[in-house]
């Protein structure tokens, strides 16, 4: 049996030619489109900003398997023209939004309101591998859990911050507990697993984290850890009729320390990433006037989106307002 390439766009598996179902393959029949920084296919209606998100969108038919590759539609000849005077008609010029307008800009003192998070799968699945391998004993590894607080400040559901104990804060009682960790650190060496402070080696990383503690003492709710040292990300912006889209190309963005703060003409960004190692902060000035209350924010697993909403629905030139200097040149 040889297997040959499926060219069918969105597909690109092997097959059989003598086995090849009407429904075997799954794929776009139609043309890829690029238009504001979005990215699809003109059979179906899914877009993405991210290129390799792009390539990924599951296609939309179904059907035979075909090792040709696609044609591309053949270009209209073009006839011949017989040239004509040509009359411009300019359309009159359109006043300018009021939002534009300097006298009409609302104040930058007015009061922020924090954007509402919302934390992707992707993200929640990078977090806790990325606490898995560090072996961070820590509320964060549950990072879209927003438990309650109890009396003394500690909030339900956290977990046990010595290494190897997985209790968690179920109330005041909890404290009377006893805690067996490992006071140890994590060695990884040579595809065996264990702690520094009792050497029982395993090759399973499971088996590595059930490990029961080598020591008896008390459990630590709360561990004050210092935010990472501030870093620059790279910016990127799009927008469509309703809304501007920014993204901050931060990794592993924590939920509970990110926060973008807006009022109709500004927004603070501060976003602690690299799973709490690194520190972007950032304030802009936006162009035109925004709705904050219908704005709102996404934290994905390689970036931060935030999206606010137009005031009024028409494109914007540029995403911070120029310097007075430069509208005036």
């Amino acid at each position: 049996m040889v297997l040959v390439n499926c060219n069918n766009k969105g597909c690109g598996k092997q097959f059989d030619p003598e086995d090849n179902g009407p429904e075997l393959c799954t794929y776009h029949p139609g043309a890829p489109i690029f238009h504001d920084a979005l990215k699809g296919w003109s059979c179906c209606k899914k877009r993405s900003s991210d290129f390799t998100e792009f390539l990924n969108i599951p296609g939309c038919t179904k059907g035979r398997h075909s090792n040709e590759k696609p044609t591309e539609a053949e270009k209209p000849a073009q006839r011949e023209t017989k040239v004509v005077e040509q009359i411009e008609v300019k359309s009159p010029p359109q006043p300018k939004p009021k939002s534009t307008q300097l006298e009409d800009r609302p104040s930058l003192d007015e009061p922020y309101i924090r954007l509402t998070n919302n934390v992707t799968s992707s993200l929640k699945t990078a977090l806790e591998k990325h606490m898995a391998e560090m072996n961070l004993q820590s509320d964060e590894v549950m990072p879209i859990l927003f438990y309650a607080e109890s009396k003394d400040g500690i909030k339900i559901g956290t977990r046990c911050k010595n290494g190897g104990c997985n209790s968690t804060y179920e109330g005041e009682h909890s404290n009377a507990d006893k805690c067996k960790f490992h006071p140890g650190t994590p060695v990884f060496h040579e595809g065996m697993k264990y702690w520094s402070c009792c050497q029982r080696k395993t090759t399973d990383f499971s088996s590595f984290l059930d490990q029961m503690g080598c020591v008896t003492g008390n459990h630590v709710w709360k561990k004050d850890e210092p935010e990472g040292a501030e870093k620059t990300c790279r910016l990127d912006w799009f927008q469509t009729a309703p809304d501007v889209t920014v993204s901050v190309f931060a990794k592993l963005a924590i939920p509970e320390k990110t926060y973008v703060e807006a009022n109709r003409v500004s927004c603070n960004i501060h976003i602690v990433y690299e799973g709490g190692k690194s520190v972007f902060t950032k304030t802009l000035v936006l162009k035109d006037v925004i709705v904050p209350e219908k704005s709102n924010v996404r934290l994905l697993g390689t970036k931060v989106e935030i999206n606010l909403r137009k005031a009024e629905a028409f494109s914007w030139s540029t995403l911070e307002l120029p310097q007075l200097s430069d509208e005036s040149s």
